[in-house]
């Protein structure tokens, strides 16, 4: 499998790691259960997505999954994005914004950046 996904809050901040390869199908299988985790929760949620174990990205891969429903599902306030690189961030913001209409990414190049800005979210009941 070439990601993980669980609650680190249930209910609130969805963890999403993407791991090795990634291509047009290995997104579309993350980004599939990703919005079936997504349908679970009656209230907008925060999603971290890890891409720090990626080790190689197709290049387009994202732009091939625009209209996926997990980039404009209700239930998901803010992609926090962790260790996407250049290419990768800009492609995934045009999906983003062809998809949803408007940004609601916020990019780290770290995991501690990104657990620093949702500590309040974690740590909150």
């Amino acid at each position: 499998m070439a990601h993980d996904i669980y609650w680190m809050k249930p209910a609130a901040v969805l963890y999403v790691n993407y791991k090795g390869e990634q291509d047009a199908e290995t997104i579309t299988a993350t980004l599939d259960a990703m919005a079936d985790q997504l349908d679970t929760v009656k209230h907008p949620v925060m999603v971290l997505i890890n891409w720090q174990e990626v080790t190689r990205t197709e290049s387009g891969a994202l732009l091939d999954v625009k209209g996926h429903r997990a980039y404009s599902h209700p239930m998901a306030a803010r992609g926090v994005l962790v260790g996407f690189p250049r290419q990768e961030r800009f492609e995934n913001e045009v999906t983003v914004v062809r998809t949803r209409g408007d940004k609601n990414t916020r990019y780290f190049d770290t995991m501690d950046e990104a657990m620093d800005y949702l500590k309040e979210m974690l740590a909150g009941t």
